[in-house]
């Protein structure tokens, strides 16, 4: 078993698309708020801001519960931004833990992630779960959250930057980037333990009680509809600021 390996390896963009339509772009926007509450208490007092997305300020550690209905599971999620979408209030979030993904090497050696939802997940995490526990003890708890997998506890980072400046000039647009943690074996076939490196946003519609601070999860059918509307609104705040810098 290898822990901490200095090791990159390059993951399909597709551990970020999964049936819930996780979506991994990073938002540079425009009139921050001092809190997630003045956002919203500001969206829900104007009506100038339909359709818009706004930066939430990065000191901002409120924790938000991102819920999976049809799980009962929650991820909780510091606000990047939030954005008003047809009179609807969405925040993106990215994972207060580490995003982690397990994987398997297919013939050609290249990592495929295994499905979130799928009896190969079952099967596999109880016993990547085990092997953490057997590892790091009470230091890292590994969870199988909505959208990805979550490593709660503080993870050492990688210090060997020769190595990953070396492989980031590999990567291609397309492809996402990840750091092995640990790997085993199952069956004859080898598994590992991946970090996520690049980040990972998820996407919340806010619950019907103003009183409730949590999220609801996109469905798929509501992703199919909301993240072609988010990516249109964060290319055009980007144009307008591309503008201004000119």
């Amino acid at each position: 078993m290898n822990i901490y390996q200095n090791v990159f390896f390059t993951l399909a963009a597709a551990i970020l698309l999964t049936s819930n339509k996780v979506q991994a772009f990073a938002p540079s926007l425009t009139r921050p708020f001092q809190t997630v509450a003045q956002s919203r208490t500001y969206f829900a007092s104007s009506k100038l801001y339909q359709n818009t997305i706004h930066k939430v300020p990065e000191d901002d550690d409120t924790a938000i519960p991102f819920l999976d209905p049809k799980k009962n599971a929650f991820i909780e999620c510091y606000a990047d931004s939030i954005a008003i979408i047809d009179g609807v209030e969405y925040t993106i979030g990215n994972p207060c833990d580490t995003s982690v993904a397990l994987c398997y090497f297919d013939e050609d050696y290249s990592l495929v992630p295994i499905d979130l939802d799928g009896p190969l997940m079952d099967k596999i995490f109880p016993l990547a779960a085990e092997i953490v526990e057997e590892e790091f003890g009470e230091e890292l708890v590994l969870e199988r959250t909505p959208q990805t997998l979550t490593l709660i506890g503080e993870l050492e980072e990688a210090d060997d930057e020769d190595d990953y400046e070396d492989d980031e000039e590999d990567v291609g647009d397309d492809e996402e980037e990840v750091e092995v943690l640990l790997s085993f074996e199952e069956d004859g076939r080898e598994y590992v333990l991946v970090r996520l490196l690049d980040p990972v946003l998820l996407v919340g519609k806010a619950s019907t009680d103003k009183n409730d601070q949590q999220c609801i999860l996109l469905s798929e059918e509501e992703a199919d509809r909301i993240m072609p509307v988010l990516e249109k609104l964060f290319l055009e705040n980007q144009e307008g600021r591309d503008a201004l810098a000119t």
